[in-house]
């Protein structure tokens, strides 16, 4: 088998870590304080690295092997996961999973960004705080700044969609009810509706059909989130007028922030 081959078997294996990676910290992230999450996690980010040391892809056994400093750190002190440490988790899988799909065998030292990631890992795995994002006070929208509903019943998830919301502008109001959010909806305008499907109350696909019967919201863009594939709800939110189906967890912070604003922008040209 040659070189190629190799690296083409490592990606496969490594893709199925990652999403047992993505699976188990959408559970932890449900309850943060079940360790079987944490030893599942421990041994798919070992696996990757080792994967990566054989194939020579520095930067990918870097991310790796802090990611399981940090998993082996919460497994033995018996660490709840927080809300800045699901942050980074979260993080480190999307750059995991591009690093895997793009790196060469003989890369040279990780790049500032990674090192950057890996020292913020290796913090936390030390037990002490990783570099905070900027507060969103700090984002603050401008005046007349769009505004986005927010519909999401985990904490974390809700969090990590709102920085990314107002980091490209958007204005965010966010709930973990979807009837709550109905509420807010026709008593408030938004420009952009963000909900999961499996919301509190009114779910996300009941909540997406009944905007779209509202005159008002009939061509305000909405995107929907889902922790797996599932192609019945990706039938049903194309009959009710989703325009975008993105995966929450692992499915790239920036692609929800960037989606956001490229829908936004399409429909005021």
């Amino acid at each position: 088998m040659d070189l190629t081959a190799f690296l083409d078997e490592f990606r496969a294996e490594a893709a199925e870590h990652l999403r047992a990676l993505d699976a188990q910290l959408l559970k932890l992230e449900r309850d943060p304080s079940d360790p079987a999450p944490i030893r599942e996690m421990f041994l798919s980010a070992h696996t990757i690295k080792g994967g990566a040391a054989m194939m020579g892809l520095e930067d990918a056994r870097v991310v790796a092997h802090a990611m399981e400093d940090v998993l082996a750190y919460l497994r033995d002190q018996r660490q709840p996961l927080d809300d800045e440490t699901a942050d980074l988790l979260f993080r480190t899988l999307d750059v995991l999973r591009e690093l895997v799909e793009r790196s060469s065998p003989g890369d040279a030292v990780p790049d500032a960004a990674i090192s950057e990631l890996a020292a913020s890992l290796r913090q936390r795995a030390s037990g002490g705080a990783t570099a905070e994002a900027p507060p969103i006070a700090q984002q603050a929208a401008s005046p007349g700044a769009p505004r986005a509903l927010l519909v999401e019943d985990s904490p974390t998830v809700r969090l990590l969609a709102k920085r990314q919301l107002a980091r490209v502008g958007f204005e965010v109001d966010a709930v973990a009810d979807g009837g709550e959010a109905l509420a807010l909806a026709l008593a408030n305008p938004y420009q952009l509706v963000v909900t999961g499907i499996e919301t509190r109350g009114l779910r996300g696909l009941d909540l997406a059909a009944a905007l779209r019967a509202e005159p008002s919201y009939r061509h305000v863009p909405i995107i929907l989130m889902s922790s797996g594939e599932n192609e019945a709800h990706r039938r049903r939110a194309a009959e009710v007028g989703v325009q975008a189906y993105l995966r929450k967890g692992s499915f790239g912070q920036r692609l929800l922030a960037e989606t956001a604003a490229r829908l936004l922008a399409l429909r005021e040209a």
